[in-house]
C-alpha cells in the first residue's frame, strides 16, 4: 500500500511539472493547440464612461481563443485568434492571427501609437513615405520600406496587417483606424486600445491611455475656475486648395479649445469663405492657429500675409501685432515635415498643455511647447534629427507620460483684448507641472524591466519549482526507507529479547 502511495505521488509530481512546462502561454500562442479551458486573452480592453471616452469607435467581444473586433464607423468586423487553428465564427470573413509581426501603415499618425506599444522596432515594416517621418529612432535606423504596392497581391499576402485610414473593399488584411477632425481629442487617443489587440498588448494600451487621460483631465480641472470674462478666443483657420478659406469647427476643435479654458471662434458660416469674409470673422480673435498645408514658398510670414490679405501693414489685427499667430510646425524633420501630423493623435494631453501654454505661459513656467510655433517670429522651429533617438527605449513600451499636480489656476485676469479687468490673485502650484515626460522635447528616462531580467526570473522560477519537486521526492523516499527498515528490523529485536528471558529462567 505504501509503495502504491509513493508511486502515485511521483506521478502527480511529474504531471504537475509537465503541465507547467507545456501549458499554452501568450508568447507562443500562435503555435498552440486550442485548449477550450484556457483564456488566450487574459488582459482585456476596458472602457470608461466619463465625458470624452464614452463613444468609442469600436466594440470588442471576447471568447477564450478569439476576439471579435468591430469598427462602428465602417462596420468592419475582424476575428483575431491566437492559436494554430483558425476558429469557425458564423458570418465572419476577416480572420487575423495575432500577435502580428509584419505591419504596414498608410497613415503616419499611426506610428506614434506603435511607438507607445513598443512595436515600432520589430513589427513596423512599411510606411507610406519614409521622408515624412519625424520619429528620431526611425530616422536613425532607417530600416523601413516605403511606397508599398497595394496592388501587388503577393506583397499584400506577405504581411500580417495593413493599418489604413480608409475602408478597403478587399477587406482581409486591411484594418481601418477611424479618426479625423470630427473625433474629439481623447477619443482619437483611445484607438491605441484597438491597435493593441493585434499585438496582444492591451494591458500596455490600457495603462498608457489611463495616464494620458488622467493628465488631460487634471489640466482641464486646474483651469476650470478661469472666469468666462477672461477666457480668450481662438480661431483655427485653413487655406484650401481652391483658394477659399475655412474656419475649423469640426468636433476636435471646439472640444480641445473649450478644455483649454478658451472660446472657439465659430461664426455661422465657416466654409468657402472669401479672404475678406475671413478677415472680418477673425479680426477679434486673441489667437489664430493656421492649419493650412502650405508649400515651402508660402511658409514665410510675408507670404502668409499676402495669401490671407494682410499685406498692408497699417491694417493688422491684434493677433498679428502681438505675435499670436501660430502654426503646428514647431517640430519638423530635416525635410520640413511636421511632427503634429505624426504624434498629436496619440497625445491629447500635450495638445491641451500646448494650448494652455500659448494663452497662459505662467501656468507651467518651464513647459516647452511641442507643436505650436509662433509663426510671427522666426527661429521658433526645432528640427528633429536621428541624433535625438533614445536607444534605451527604442522598441520598448513607453510608460513616461509626465505628471500633473492638481492646483488652482484662475488665468491672468485679462479679457480677450488683453486689458486687465480683474485681479485673480496668486495662482498656486505653477512650478509643479511639466514633470519629466510632459514634453516630447524632454529627454525621457524610462524605467524598464529589461527582457534579460524577465528571462532570468522565469528561469529561476522554473528551477525553484523543479527543486521543490526534487526535495519533496527525496523526503518521500527517505520516509519510505525509514519505514521499511523499521518493519524489517523490529522482529529480530523482539526474538533476541525472548531468548534472553528464557536463559535467565534456566
Amino acid at each position: 500500500m505504501n509503495m502504491l502511495r509513493f508511486n502515485g505521488f511521483k506521478c502527480l509530481l511529474v504531471l504537475s511539472i509537465l503541465c507547467y512546462l507545456t501549458h499554452p502561454v501568450l508568447s507562443d500562442c500562435r503555435d498552440a493547440t486550442f485548449d477550450v479551458n484556457f483564456d488566450y486573452f487574459p488582459d482585456k480592453v476596458y472602457f470608461d464612461n466619463d465625458i470624452g471616452t464614452s463613444n468609442s469607435g469600436f466594440n470588442v467581444t471576447y471568447h477564450n481563443n478569439y476576439v471579435i473586433l468591430t469598427n462602428k464607423y465602417t462596420s468592419e468586423t475582424y476575428v483575431l485568434y491566437c492559436t494554430a487553428t483558425q476558429p469557425a465564427v458564423t458570418a465572419a470573413t476577416n480572420y487575423i492571427q495575432v500577435p502580428v509581426t509584419n505591419v504596414v501603415v498608410s497613415d503616419r499618425s499611426f506610428i506614434s501609437f506603435l511607438e507607445i506599444l513598443g512595436e515600432e522596432k520589430t513589427s513596423l515594416k512599411y510606411v507610406d513615405d519614409k521622408k515624412t517621418i519625424t520619429s528620431p529612432c526611425l530616422q536613425k535606423y532607417n530600416y523601413l520600406s516605403d511606397n508599398f504596392n497595394y496592388a501587388n497581391t503577393s506583397l499584400v499576402s506577405s504581411v500580417d496587417v495593413i493599418f489604413t485610414n480608409k475602408p478597403s473593399n478587399t477587406g482581409g488584411k486591411y484594418v481601418t483606424i477611424s479618426y479625423d477632425e470630427d473625433t474629439p481629442a481623447l477619443q482619437k487617443a483611445e484607438w491605441i486600445k484597438y491597435m493593441s489587440l493585434f499585438f496582444n498588448k492591451t494591458a500596455i494600451a490600457n495603462e498608457a491611455f489611463d495616464k494620458i487621460r488622467s493628465n488631460y483631465f487634471c489640466h482641464l480641472d486646474n483651469l476650470s475656475k478661469v472666469p468666462n470674462e477672461t477666457k480668450k478666443s481662438i480661431a483655427w483657420v485653413s487655406l484650401e486648395s481652391d483658394k477659399t478659406f475655412t474656419i475649423k469647427s469640426s468636433s476636435f476643435y471646439p472640444n480641445v479649445t473649450s478644455d483649454a479654458a478658451a472660446f472657439l471662434l465659430n461664426p455661422q458660416i465657416t466654409t468657402d469663405l472669401s479672404v475678406d469674409d475671413l478677415k472680418q470673422y477673425i479680426s477679434g480673435a486673441y489667437i489664430v492657429i493656421d492649419m493650412s498645408d502650405l508649400v515651402a514658398q508660402y511658409s514665410t510670414l510675408d507670404a502668409w500675409k499676402n495669401l490671407f490679405g494682410y499685406n498692408q501693414t497699417s491694417d493688422l489685427p491684434r493677433f498679428l501685432k502681438e505675435k499670436l499667430l501660430f502654426r503646428t510646425h514647431k517640430l519638423l524633420n530635416s525635410n520640413g515635415n511636421d511632427d503634429w501630423s505624426e504624434s498629436s493623435a496619440s497625445r491629447p494631453d500635450l495638445i491641451l498643455q500646448d494650448l494652455i501654454a500659448i494663452q497662459y505661459p505662467s501656468y507651467q513656467k518651464d513647459y516647452v511647447v511641442n507643436w505650436f510655433n509662433k509663426f510671427a517670429e522666426t527661429g521658433d522651429e526645432v528640427v528633429i534629427s536621428a541624433d535625438k533617438c533614445n536607444d534605451a527605449t527604442f522598441g520598448l513600451p513607453k510608460t513616461d507620460f509626465g505628471t500633473c499636480v492638481p492646483t488652482k489656476f484662475f488665468g491672468d485676469g485679462r479679457n480677450n483684448s488683453g486689458i486687465q479687468i480683474m485681479d485673480v490673485g496668486r495662482n498656486e502650484g505653477n512650478d509643479k507641472h511639466n514633470k519629466d515626460g510632459d514634453s516630447i522635447n524632454n529627454d525621457k528616462k524610462e524605467n524598464k524591466v529589461k527582457p534579460g531580467v524577465i528571462i532570468a526570473v522565469s528561469l529561476v522560477g522554473s528551477l525553484l519549482l523543479l527543486g521543490l519537486g526534487a526535495l519533496l521526492l527525496a523526503v518521500s523516499r527517505r520516509k519510505y526507507r525509514e519505514r521499511f527498515v523499521k518493519l524489517r528490523d523490529e522482529p529480530v529485536v523482539q526474538m533476541d529479547s525472548v531468548k534472553e528471558v528464557k536463559e535467565v529462567k534456566v
